[in-house]
């Protein structure tokens, strides 16, 4: 295979990766500016091994695949999402759902809150991702009814959430969500939330409780 070639191979598929998102979007999330992605775009300078690095890192592809070196395209464990069934499912299909899970801190091996001095138990799971505790709110509401008024609700709620990647729960995250949490609640709201923030549309905002109290100066002691 020649380097024009696999150059070419490599632009398609950094192209692949790209989608529909902005220049700017796209140099965001692989933490490099939107000059160089525009220069990479058009063929004029090819990726660095530190882009290659993080189109991988960001994407969950191979280096070999953003080559052209091999037609494996995705790391780490294989899950198929919502087309895993009671009937079909192993254990190694469980285990790779739960190891996604821990790696995208969506949730918290071994949690523990019966004090200080109590042993974690790694069998406990602690769901840190508030769209996936939504989910399971929701699933406890509608379980205990109608099996055909269940069905649909999942069915619904799968479609809403099939085309947005699971979020990087991290604590910031977790704080723009809870700043902008929809009111009211819905599947649609907040999947809408979980794309502005996917794309960088929303922020942390800074409010003035730091953990401090304050004093009035007027006190009698002051």
């Amino acid at each position: 295979m020649s380097n024009k070639t696999e150059t070419n191979i490599t632009l398609e598929r950094i192209k692949e990766l790209k989608g529909n998102d902005s220049q700017e979007v796209f140099a965001q999330k692989i933490h490099t500016t939107q000059s160089n992605i525009s220069k990479m775009l058009k063929g004029m300078t090819p990726p660095s091994a530190a882009t290659l690095t993080e189109l991988a890192k960001t994407y969950h592809v191979s280096v070999d695949w953003l080559l052209g070196l091999s037609d494996e395209k995705e790391t780490g464990p294989k899950v198929q999402s919502h087309k895993l069934t009671a009937e079909t499912v192993t254990y190694a299909d469980a285990m790779a759902v739960l190891e996604v899970l821990y790696q995208k801190g969506s949730v918290n091996i071994g949690y523990y809150n019966n004090g200080y001095d109590s042993e974690p138990d790694p069998s406990t799971i602690y769901v840190k991702d508030k769209v996936l505790s939504y989910f399971l709110d929701n699933r406890f509401r509608y379980s205990g009814g109608s099996q055909n008024i269940y069905d649909i609700w999942l069915k619904q709620a799968i479609e809403v959430y099939d085309k947005y990647l699971l979020l990087q729960w991290t604590d910031s995250v977790n704080t723009i969500y809870e700043q902008n949490v929809p009111n009211p609640l819905s599947d649609e709201a907040i999947a809408s939330l979980v794309d502005d923030i996917a794309n960088d549309r929303l922020e942390v905002v800074q409010t003035q409780s730091d953990g401090f109290m304050d004093i009035p100066d007027d006190l009698p002691f002051s």
